[in-house]
Parts: structure tokens; C-alpha cells; sequence
């Protein structure tokens, strides 16, 4: 009786509400069933293991399924419990596509157990077809352990190397992504080299061979002979026998049947892997693939291609002529956009552009001539397309070769490394200032062109006179990108985001092109703040703060007005325009915040552009209640988690003009108080929450802002911990309430009041009393009030209304904590 019972609460536990109790309730019942199994009663173990794999298997919490894997691995250490789960285990295959990576790596865990128990075959639980999925495209220890499972049917130690390859090779064919990666780990999963070497033979030699193969089993057989040659070349016995077996003639043969990307950089990536001496005659074919680069930051394939012939390049010691023809590409196109545009070339480039008449020009100068004949045809206008393209794709490359500090030094080291910076400081001019005119224009080069910057000044190379500083790349480059802002936006504030172009045939006023550069130029903008951001973070902007800070105030006045536009235009967007707008409003609003974030923390209060930071800080609030407004509460909600970590500088960058000031005569009057719309939706919230009745349009209002309310909710909190910046912080309210009495907008100051009055202090708190400096700007209002509530201001009923109830509001407080300390000073004098 005392057994069932105890069974009866562990079915409870099982299926209890809490997923923690149910993990130790699978792992509990599993120990108990291994334990004692023999004095279990069957039924009872039928019905608790039938519990296991129709629902524990099934559970919507992940460490349940874990815990249910992990648990019938430890019963299988029980021979008793075989005959069971041999008939229950293949309904736990399907969990080897679980979402989660612990399940499916669990998963593995156990068919590796089964592979050597006596009566149970791995693939009865799992299908073959699924498990070369998995391998094929699982992460690395999940696909490492399946070729473990594989490894003594495709590849076995007690067979002949040449079965054994021959089996492997069966293997490729069947799953060519899936056989590469079982070649991939094959030598760390326990299989000799010297068999590996004798399988990397094999599959060249099947490349090579007449033997009919798709381009897709090509690709597997070279992809599978790289990753034999990077676990073969470790050695250095196998790596001269590498050597031997790949002679210049079998290279140029496996180029030539390579016809997809992949497979021609698994070639390269053979190449740079084994520092080949005979590959010579490769030089074109590897160059070309670096230059014929249009497209090429959209393309994953092309991308793994260019960087596999970067490292041969760098290993054959070519990479000084390669870097000289991709920057003198770049030099042509910077030509271009002066021919175009009108920018200037700079003084340097002259000079450069007699140096580059290297062998790396002069090897490519037939495959040039022929290109040039293919685009005789074209107008002058396709043809700089056609080369912008390719500069945006030698853009990707260098910033590609500055992540790796083999290739980063060697291009830090050129000659030609300032003829490249110049390049891409013409190029990123005219991405910069026409990238609204312009929908084609691409942010990679403004890209490569700030990240080279900030590694020039990282290793001291200097640009210009003999005399320059390590500053001085650093200065360059962000006064020329803020001089190209300030072009944009000028244009953009006199014609109202519009540039027109009666020359230029490019432009249309279709919705979907000017979505398009508009989305471009956010992109560019970002980048340079990006830049920004960066710098500053190196303390390499102590010169340039305010105008750091103007710019990115300017760039998200210009976002924000763009929303206004769409959404007052009612433009269709596609889902993927909204959600490509989305993500640059987040970098945008990130980098911001971080700038704010970075000054606040390395410069003093007394330093810091007091008057930019305040504005830049507003403006980031405008951006909060713009994509609320402008893009839906969805949007809104999601943007609000990017906001939330950034809450506490935002509320320091607030209040950083009154946080040093002591005392209220230092407080600056109303008369100079910055005013921002998100003010104004602040005190809409307010006034309905404040209105017990109100309109429907108010309440609609209301709703519309309910993401931006939880981040008032998270500063109202903030404040209240911190007695000294609730000071600093709500005499910003209290000014603005001024400016809006002064203008005669009592929406705004009711509002405003109520949520100071209501929502920050409270009429009868007592830390009112600590509050100098809002108690100052408080007094002020209530004397002003008092003194034209009835007068000037009031030209209705309705607005006596409203000044009636700011009054109300403010009237606890003058009266606790300034007209008694006022009286009681006059008594005691």
C-alpha cells in the first residue's frame, strides 16, 4: 500500500504546473526505476515510462526534455530496462530536431550509447536521412558527435583504405554538405591521417577523373578535401606530401571544373593551407576573383571565395600587388565621382598614381583590356555604376582584411595605404552628401573608409605634412564626414527632405525610391556615428564633442521628420522596408545613447557641451515617442527594450545641466528652457489620466503611447532613488511648464504639473523639502498663476479651468514647504 502510494505522488510530480518540479521529478523516478527495477510491479514502470515519452519527451520547457533524455540514458545502465525501451526509444527521434541545442546534443549523447549495446541499431531511432541533416547543418560539437556515430560505418579502421574510402566517398555523393562535414571531424573523432591522406588523394583524383559528377558533388569532393588538408597540413610529414600530390597543372585542372563559389574557395583555401610554391600561374585567377567583386557584400559564397584568396595572396607573398590593384580600382572610381560629383581629388593622388604601374597591374592588364571591351558599349553613366558596384565590393574587402591582424598588418604596412584612404575619401564624399539623390549608393565604402581611419591612428601612420599627429588621420576624417553631414542636412532643412535634380535622370517620386534613399541615408548616417562613437570611446574627439554631439542631434531630426513624412504621406511599406527602417532607428538610438553614455563617464560635468547633450538627450526622446507614434505599438513595444539599458543615461544626460548648481540662483530662467514634442505627449498622457472623463480622441491618444508610458514608469522609479538628480532632472519639467505658461499652452503645463506634482514627488511628501531647486521653479509658476490666472492668459472658461487646476496642484506644496519656510524666516528676523 505504501509503494503505490508513493508511485501515485511521483505520476503527481510528473505532471505538476511547475517545469522545476517536473525536472527533478523525471530525474527522481528515473534514478528509482534504475535502482529497483526488480521490485518495481511492471504495470506501475509501464505506466510511469509511458509518462516519459508521451509527455515528459514533449514538454514545453527545455530542461524537461533534457532532463527526460539525460534520465533514460542513466535507466539504460540497467540491462532489465533494454527489452522496454527498445520498443519505446524511437519516439524520442524526433528530438533530434529540437529547437533547443542542449536537447538535440542529449540526443546524440544517447544513439552514441546505443551504438554499443548489444540488440539496439541507432538508426531505428533515427532515420540515416535525418542524421545527415543534422550533420550536415547542426552546430559543430552536435555534428562532431554524429560523425562519431557515422564514423565506423563510412569511414572504419578494420576495413582496407580503400574500402573505407570508398565508402566516405558513397557518403559524399549521397550528401555532399553532410560527407564534408563527416571529413571535416573524421581525424579528431579518432581516424588515422594516414588513411585521411590516402582519402584527400582519392577525392582529387575523382575531381579530376572523367567520371560524370554535378556541380554539387564537385563541391562536396573539394569542400571534403579542405577540411582533410587543414587537419593533414598540422603534420609535417603529410604537409610535404600535400605538396607533392598538388602540382600547378592539377591546380588549374581543379579551378577549371569548379564552377561554384564554394567549392573554387575551398581551392584557395587548399592553396593558402599548404603554402604552395606552384601556383604561380594562379595569380590571375585568384585576382580576379578580388576584383570582379560587384555584389559582393550581399553575398555569403562570394564573400568565403574572396577570403580564401586573401590567404594566398598573403602566404605567397602577393598581397602588396593585390592591395595595389584593388586600391587602384578605387582610384579610378574616386575619378569618377569627381567627373560626377565635382569633389576633389586631394593633393596626394597624383603622386600615388605613378606608383601603381606594379606587376600586379601589368598581369591584369589583358583581362582589364577585355572588360573594357565588353563595356564599350555602355553609356558613361552605366559605366560608373558598373565600377561603384566593384568599389563597394573592395570596400567589404578591406574591411575584411583589417580583422585579421596578419592581413591588417600587412596592409598598415603598404605603400599604397594612403593612396587608398584618399580613395575612399572621395568615394565616401559622394555616399555621404548624395545618398538622398542618389538610391544606389552604398554605405560599405563610408564604412571601410572609418574603420581604416581609426586603424591608421591605432598604429600612428600619418597622413599629409611630416608634422602631423596621431590625431591627425582622426581629424581629418571626422571634420571631412561632419562637413559632409552638414551638407545633407542643410540641403535637407531648405528643401524639406527632397532633393531635386533637374539634370539627372535618376530620380523618380515614386514612394518606393524615396524609401529607398531614405533607408540609405539613415544606413550612412549610422555608419558615421558609429564612427563617432568609436572615436570617442579611444578619447579621440576631444576637439570635435559639440559638433559630435550637433550631428547626431541632426540625425535624428532628420529620422524623425522622415517618419513624420511617411506616415503623414501614407506610403505602402512592405514588411521588409519597415523592418529594415527598424533596425536602423535602434543603431541610430544606440549609438546615441552610447555617446551620451561615453561623455557622461569620461568628461566632467563642468566640461561637457552642457547645451548639446540637452538637446541630443531630447531628441533621443522624440525618437522613443516618433516610432510609437508613427510606426504602431508593436514597433513601439519592441523598440522600448533597445531604450530600457540606456534609461539611466538618459535621465544623467537630462539633468547635467542643474546637477552641479547648488543653489536656485544658479538655475537657468524659463526663458532659456528647451522645449521638445516628447514634452507635449507627456502631458497628453497626463491630462487623461488626470480627466476621469475625457474624449475619445484623448483616450485613443492615450493607448497610442502605452510603450513610452512603461519607459516614464522606469524614470519616475530611477528618480526617486536619488534625491539629487529628482532635483536636477524635475527642474526640467518645472521649466518647461514655464515656457509652456509663458506661450500660453496650458495643456502642456497642466500636464506637465500633474506629473511632478502626482508622479515624480507627490503633494505631501516630505522630500519635497530637499528639492531646492524645483521648489524654486515650482514657487516661480505658483506666483505666476496666481497672478494671471484670472488676466491675460486665460481666454475661456476652459483654460480658467485648466490654470484652476494647476493651481490646485501646486498649492500643497507652496504652501508646506515655501510660504510657511518664507513666514517662519520673517519671524524669526
Amino acid at each position: 500500500m505504501l509503494l503505490e502510494k508513493q508511485f501515485f505522488l511521483l505520476e503527481k510530480l510528473l505532471l505538476d504546473e511547475c517545469p522545476e518540479v517536473r525536472v527533478v521529478a523525471v530525474e527522481g523516478s528515473c534514478r528509482v526505476l534504475h535502482m529497483f527495477w526488480e521490485v518495481i510491479p511492471s504495470p506501475t514502470i509501464t505506466k510511469i515510462i509511458s509518462i516519459f515519452f508521451e509527455n515528459m519527451s514533449l514538454d514545453a520547457c527545455t530542461e524537461v526534455r533534457l532532463s527526460t533524455v539525460s534520465g533514460i540514458i542513466y535507466l539504460l545502465g540497467n540491462p532489465q530496462s533494454h527489452e522496454v525501451l527498445k520498443v519505446l526509444l524511437p519516439r524520442l527521434g524526433i528530438l533530434i530536431l529540437d529547437s533547443a541545442s542542449v536537447v538535440r546534443a542529449a540526443v546524440t549523447d544517447l544513439l552514441l550509447l546505443l551504438k554499443d549495446i548489444r540488440n539496439f541499431h541507432f538508426h531505428k531511432i533515427v532515420g540515416l536521412d535525418v542524421l545527415l541533416s543534422t550533420l550536415a547543418d547542426d552546430q559543430p560539437n552536435i555534428a562532431r558527435k554524429i560523425t562519431k556515430l557515422l564514423l565506423p560505418s563510412y569511414f572504419p579502421s578494420k576495413v582496407t583504405e580503400e574500402e573505407a574510402c570508398k565508402r566516405c566517398i558513397t557518403l559524399i555523393k549521397r550528401s555532399p554538405t553532410a560527407g564534408a562535414r563527416f571529413c571535416e571531424f573524421a581525424a579528431s573523432e579518432g581516424a588515422s591521417l594516414r588513411s585521411l591522406m590516402k582519402l584527400f588523394n582519392v577525392l582529387i583524383g575523382l575531381t579530376l577523373s572523367s567520371v560524370k559528377l554535378d556541380d554539387e558533388q564537385i563541391e562536396g569532393l573539394l569542400v571534403s578535401a579542405s577540411h582533410l588538408c587543414t587537419n593533414l597540413a598540422k603534420e609535417a610529414s603529410f604537409l610535404a606530401a600535400l605538396k607533392e600530390e598538388l602540382s600547378a597543372e592539377k591546380l588549374k585542372t581543379l579551378f577549371s571544373v569548379a564552377s561554384t563559389a564554394r567549392a573554387q574557395s575551398s581551392i584557395c583555401h587548399i592553396i593558402s593551407t599548404t603554402s604552395l610554391d606552384a601556383v604561380g600561374d594562379l595569380y590571375g585567377d585568384c585576382l580576379g576573383f578580388i576584383t570582379n567583386c560587384s555584389g559582393l557584400s550581399e553575398n555569403i559564397e562570394m564573400q568565403a571565395q574572396v577570403s580564401s584568396a586573401h590567404k594566398i595572396f598573403l602566404s605567397c607573398g602577393w598581397f602588396d600587388d593585390m592591395f595595389e590593384a584593388l586600391v587602384g580600382f578605387l582610384q579610378g572610381v574616386a575619378h569618377g565621382c569627381h567627373v560626377k560629383f565635382g569633389i576633389e581629388l586631394g593633393k596626394q593622388r597624383a603622386r600615388s598614381a605613378t606608383r601603381m604601374k606594379t606587376k600586379s597591374s601589368l598581369k591584369i592588364s589583358s583581362k582589364a583590356k577585355q572588360s573594357n571591351r565588353k563595356k564599350s558599349s555602355n553609356t558613361g553613366e552605366d559605366r560608373f555604376l558598373e565600377d561603384y558596384a566593384i568599389a563597394v565590393g573592395i570596400a567589404w574587402q578591406i574591411k575584411d582584411l583589417l580583422l585579421s591582424e596578419n592581413t591588417r598588418n600587412a596592409m598598415c604596412g603598404s605603400r599604397t595605404l594612403e593612396s587608398a584612404y584618399l580613395a575612399l575619401k572621395v568615394i565616401s564624399e559622394a555616399s555621404v552628401v548624395h545618398c538622398v539623390q542618389y538610391d544606389y549608393l552604398n554605405t560599405y565604402p563610408v564604412s571601410a573608409y572609418t574603420t581604416l581611419s581609426l586603424h591608421m591612428a591605432l598604429h600612428n601612420i600619418k597622413t599629409g605634412s611630416k608634422n602631423s599627429t596621431q590625431a591627425t588621420t582622426m581629424d581629418l576624417t571626422l571634420d571631412h564626414l561632419l562637413q559632409c553631414a552638414d551638407k545633407v542636412f542643410s540641403a535637407n532643412n531648405n528643401k524639406k527632405s527632397e532633393f531635386l535634380s533637374e539634370s539627372d535622370g535618376c530620380q523618380t517620386d515614386t514612394g518606393t525610391t524615396k524609401q529607398i534613399s531614405i533607408s540609405t541615408t539613415v544606413k550612412t548616417f549610422t555608419e558615421v556615428l558609429k564612427f563617432i562613437v568609436d572615436a570617442t570611446a579611444m578619447n579621440l574627439t576631444l576637439h570635435y564633442q559639440e559638433r559630435c554631439l550637433n550631428f547626431t542631434t541632426e540625425t535624428l531630426k532628420f529620422i524623425t521628420a522622415n517618419l513624420r513624412e511617411h506616415a503623414v504621406a501614407q506610403l505602402q511599406l512592405t514588411e521588409e522596408d519597415l523592418k529594415d527602417i527598424f533596425v536602423c532607428l535602434k543603431s541610430s538610438f544606440t549609438y546615441g545613447a552610447k555617446l551620451l553614455s561615453i561623455l557622461l563617464k569620461t568628461r566632467e560635468d563642468s566640461s561637457l557641451p552642457q547645451a548639446e547633450a540637452h538637446s541630443l538627450v531630447n531628441e533621443l526622446f522624440n525618437l522613443i515617442v516618433s516610432v510609437e507614434e508613427f510606426l504602431g505599438y508593436g514597433y513601439g513595444a519592441r523598440f522600448i527594450t533597445v531604450v530600457q539599458p540606456w534609461v539611466p543615461d538618459l535621465i544623467l544626460a537630462l539633468g547635467s545641466s542643474f546637477l552641479l548648481k547648488e543653489t536656485p540662483s544658479e538655475v537657468d530662467t524659463y526663458e532659456n528652457a528647451t522645449f521638445s514634442s516628447w514634452f507635449s505627449i507627456l502631458a497628453k498622457i497626463e491630462l487623461c489620466e488626470l480627466r476621469e472623463t475625457g474624449s475619445d480622441e484623448e483616450i485613443r491618444n492615450t493607448k497610442d503611447f502605452s510603450a513610452f508610458k512603461r519607459i516614464v514608469e522606469a524614470m519616475s522609479k530611477l528618480l526617486k532613488a536619488n534625491e539629487k538628480i529628482l532635483d536636477a532632472v524635475g527642474v526640467v519639467f518645472l521649466n518647461c511648464s514655464l515656457n509652456a505658461l509663458k506661450n500660453k499652452n496650458l495643456d502642456i503645463l497642466l500636464g506637465l504639473v500633474h506629473f511632478v506634482c502626482v508622479k515624480l514627488v507627490g503633494a505631501d511628501d516630505g522630500e519635497w523639502k530637499e528639492l531646492k531647486l524645483m521648489l524654486a521653479s515650482l514657487g516661480e509658476i505658483y506666483a505666476k498663476v496666481g497672478i494671471e490666472e484670472a488676466e491675460e492668459i486665460c481666454e475661456s472658461e476652459e483654460d480658467r479651468q485648466k490654470l484652476y487646476s494647476a493651481k490646485a496642484l501646486l498649492e500643497p506644496v507652496w504652501t508646506s514647504f515655501i510660504y510657511n519656510e518664507t513666514r517662519d524666516s520673517m519671524d524669526e528676523e
